[in-house]
């Protein structure tokens, strides 16, 4: 831009807020480019600051006559104070970077920059945050880990830091021997320090009341305090960003975070360094467009971050680019971590459902093996990337209520749970459903090998975890006879249990097939009963402002010939595209069609479109003999956030197909292409001309249908082959 005028020239050299804020994604310091970098850092650029000091620390793409390992400690060191003093809110991160061991003999620029850090303090001792990485660099030095390090949390915690207060805090009780009164001592101090923000100091405070220690304060106030906190989170959203990428889908992400599962068992970390691992992963997806050649890059990468931020034991950049065979180099390792760390601005730790599950189980008293199951279906949850529209809070209270319903405690979600987490058993029977149907019912992915994906079922089977992957799960009929909502099978209604978004929920990918083995009674011998899908638009237009803002849901993959028998029971599974349809057409979602067929005439539809009760006289059966069609499309409510439509039924059976508009587009699908009725073939309404097509309006099918059929309805994949016939002919289509 400079070049283009000498307006823009001097807009750019004079002007600091265009280099603070300027985005350097995907840049690297190098020689044709340190002068931007090194002028957008002295301007407060944090991302230029943080791939400089990393640049600087290993000597990573710099000139080769500028490459001097004590002015680099130096500078390295400067831009580390500098950058975590423009970074108040998040936990102190550079000395990740610089954490021992290295070597004594004075040659390593570590070593440098953690001697300039110590010299920076000197003159400005009201940073806390560098008072802190010299502390974490200062314990992990000495042997007793006290000394110099109680020092310089002392000076954080004086100059306000949170993370300073708490660790200060740490330090003086947490190993100590305490009486009582030395107990309540403690929790009165932490109080205090919880009041500065700091995240983990409030998860400490929160675990303290849940263990019914309140020091002081009352029951309510103790509860209103965990609520607050549980509150206070927020959904990562990961699966909206596989929506506009081209590359990612959730698939692949499945694989990377399974392999991320086989490296924390490898190395024996904690499942928090796993979930704090995926959920960098996650933020930084959802900022970063990223390819699929780097995404494993990404993955160890973040390992690497998490278990230096939370662990002695680490893995080490080498190690990391081993671990992926190779494929990548330690300057590849080194430049992703300096990726990571600018783009979430060093903001590596933040509350996960694994704290949370931490939380609800010491609420709701759960013993060791129903804590290590609630552990295991939380870390199920990670695979899937559907479970991003949930707070990590709904995930992890989902996952006890699951854990304390199979292990048959009498009070599936008790009265203490509501009083602390806020949350209803309604709140969060949509989440436990879902979860049930991904994580249990659903089956694991398979990868480019053939090889089943089961490492967090593996990880769990160990008796360490009290082989709590090994335990029976229980059938969907009993879930919910356990939640008590055996009215929402029967009748196919969402609302019987208060699910969310049930009419924003989106397509899944197609996966490889997988056969559901649950059958309803009142559905067998109807699987070929079509179900279309149902557009949201009218869902939206009934519901209005209480529905607005949510995000869309993710539905999982489901067998075509068992769509019926689910359809009545989830509204959770989603396509099952045929492999064969998908090499022959480039279309994932939608059926094109020449809008030069002939569709159903405007004179037609209006001689249809005649009440159901007119309808029913002329086919000579009554209310009651319609109650298959009533059935369906019931059913096809309660499939409203599945999308999918089974193929054509049989001859007697009762079938629903949409009405195909016309569009300029050519194309049907999204809400500028909605359907006006539902069209029963071959149903015992055509009487006997097993051809005819009679056309039942929505206003009529709204007072059939329990509640009303409020939404319009899709043409999806399942119908293509058909509908393919049909549309080729159009005097055929016109026929049928």
């Amino acid at each position: 831009m400079r070049t283009v005028h000498s307006y823009f020239r001097d807009v750019i050299d004079d002007s600091s807020p265009v280099w603070a804020m300027a985005s350097f994604q995907d840049n690297w310091p190098m020689c044709n480019n340190l002068h931007h970098f090194q002028r957008a850092a002295n301007l407060g650029n944090i991302e230029a600051l943080i791939k400089l000091a990393i640049a600087y620390l290993y000597n990573e793409g710099l000139p080769e006559d500028d490459r001097r390992v004590t002015s680099n400690g130096e500078k390295a060191a400067h831009m580390f104070c500098k950058m975590e003093g423009l970074t108040p809110g998040t936990d102190p991160f550079s000395w990740l970077f610089i954490r021992p061991p290295w070597s004594r003999n004075g040659a390593c620029c570590k070593e440098y920059v953690f001697t300039h850090m110590k010299k920076y303090l000197e003159e400005h001792p009201d940073n806390g945050d560098v008072q802190v990485c010299v502390a974490k660099t200062v314990s992990l030095l000495e042997e007793d880990g006290s000394g110099e390090t109680q020092f310089y949390l002392q000076q954080a915690a004086k100059y306000r830091s949170g993370v300073g207060a708490y660790l200060h805090w740490q330090q003086q009780w947490q190993h100590r021997v305490c009486d009582r009164a030395s107990r309540l001592e403690s929790i009165r101090q932490l109080r205090q320090v919880a009041k500065l923000g700091h995240m983990e100091a409030r998860l400490n405070l929160c675990k303290f009341y849940a263990r019914e220690m309140y020091c002081g304060v009352s029951l309510d106030q103790a509860a209103f305090t965990v609520c607050d906190f549980i509150h206070s989170v927020s959904p990562s959203n990961i699966q909206s960003c596989f929506k506009t990428s081209n590359e990612l889908t959730p698939s692949m992400r499945y694989i990377l975070v399974d392999w991320l599962v086989e490296v924390a068992g490898m190395k024996d970390f904690s499942s928090q360094t796993l979930h704090v691992a995926v959920n960098v992963v996650d933020r930084y997806l959802r900022v970063h467009k990223t390819t699929r050649s780097k995404l494993q890059l990404l993955g160890v990468a973040a390992m690497v971050l998490c278990s230096r931020f939370l662990g002695k034991d680490i893995i080490t950049i080498r190690e990391a680019a081993w671990l992926t065979d190779n494929t990548y180099k330690y300057e590849d390792v080194v430049r992703m971590m300096g990726e990571i760390t600018a783009t979430l601005r060093g903001k590596i730790r933040v509350a996960n459902s694994f704290d949370f599950v931490e939380l609800f189980s010491l609420l709701a008293k759960l013993d060791r093996k129903s804590s290590f199951l609630a552990e295991y279906i939380c870390e199920l949850c990670l695979l899937q990337a559907e479970m991003g529209q949930y707070k990590p809070t709904e995930i992890a209270a989902a996952s006890v209520l699951l854990a304390r319903i199979l292990t048959r405690h009498d009070e599936p979600w008790p009265k203490r749970m509501v009083q602390f987490t806020g949350f209803t058993i309604e709140d969060i029977s949509r989440c436990a459903f879902h979860i049930h149907e991904k994580c249990f019912l659903e089956g694991s992915v398979v990868d480019h090998r053939d090889v089943t994906l089961q490492a967090v079922k593996l990880r769990y089977s160990d008796k360490k975890f009290m082989e709590v992957s090994e335990m029976e799960i229980m059938s969907y009929e009993e879930l919910c006879a356990m939640l008590g909502v055996t009215d929402h099978i029967q009748q196919g209604l969402d609302v019987c249990v208060k699910f969310k978004n049930d009419d924003q929920l989106i397509l899944s990918p197609s996966r490889k097939k997988r056969r559901c083995d649950r059958k309803l009674p009142c559905v067998e011998g109807r699987e070929n009963t079509a179900t279309p899908s149902i557009e949201q638009s009218a869902i939206m237009d009934e519901l209005g402002p209480c529905v607005e803002g949510r995000e869309n849901t993710a539905t999982p993959s489901i067998e075509q010939s068992a769509i019926m028998d689910e359809s009545v029971l989830s509204g959770y599974d989603g396509d099952k595209e045929d492999d064969e349809v998908d090499k022959d057409d480039s279309d994932d979602s939608f059926l094109e069609y020449d809008d030069s067929s002939e569709g159903i005439k405007c004179e037609e539809l209006s001689n249809g479109a005649q009440d159901w009760q007119s309808a029913a006289h002329l086919a000579n059966v009554g209310y009651q003999q319609l109650s298959p069609l009533r059935e369906a499309v019931c059913s096809q409510d309660s499939r409203s956030s599945s999308g999918v439509s089974s193929p054509g039924s049989s001859g007697g059976e009762a079938k629903l197909s949409p009405l195909i508009p016309h569009s300029s587009l050519g194309i049907s699908g999204h809400a500028s292409h909605v359907f006006g009725g539902v069209c029963v073939q071959n149903s015992p309404l055509a009487g006997s001309e097993g051809s005819r097509t009679h056309f039942f309006p929505k206003g009529a099918l709204t007072g059939l249908v329990q509640g009303s059929v409020s939404s319009y309805m899709t043409l999806r994949r399942t119908t293509k082959r058909k509908s393919r016939q049909l549309l080729s002919d159009p005097s055929s289509a016109h026929k049928h």
